[in-house]
């Protein structure tokens, strides 16, 4: 039996905690392992294999509040880069480095304007790096 696809088992981990299927602990455990893929403006900038500089999608809430659009399949992710030409490209990235780069202001939207979207605050993704990553 071949390896899961880490972008298509978080995607699968989201939908069955949504189900009630798996506990939100679980969700999680298999989200840190995971994938995510994140539309981006452009190429990043990479100086000695480390991302230094990108610009990847992201809206602010009336609150002033920031997040990133990150998806759980490259399915999605493309739809979203089809409806929206700013973000034309898609990174694949592990979760940790993903929330490595994410401002300690941001929150995180999974999987905007599908049935799968969950919003994830600020304070959450500093407890999940804390309790899931470290």
């Amino acid at each position: 039996m071949s390896e899961i696809d880490p972008i298509v088992r978080t995607h699968e981990a989201l939908r069955l905690a949504k189900q009630g299927t798996i506990s939100s602990k679980e969700m999680l455990t298999r989200l840190a392992s995971g994938k995510l893929v994140v539309p981006v403006a452009e190429l990043p900038r990479i100086e000695n294999n480390v991302i230094t500089a990108w610009r990847p999608a992201n809206v602010s809430r009336a609150d002033g509040s920031q997040w990133l659009l990150a998806f759980t399949s490259e399915e999605l992710a493309a739809a979203f880069s089809q409806s929206e030409p700013s973000y034309p490209l898609q990174m694949s990235m592990s979760t940790a480095a993903v929330l490595e780069m994410l401002p300690t202001t941001w929150g995180i939207v999974l999987n905007l304007r599908t049935e799968d979207m969950i919003t994830w605050n600020a304070a959450g993704v500093a407890k999940f790096k804390k309790d899931f990553l470290t």
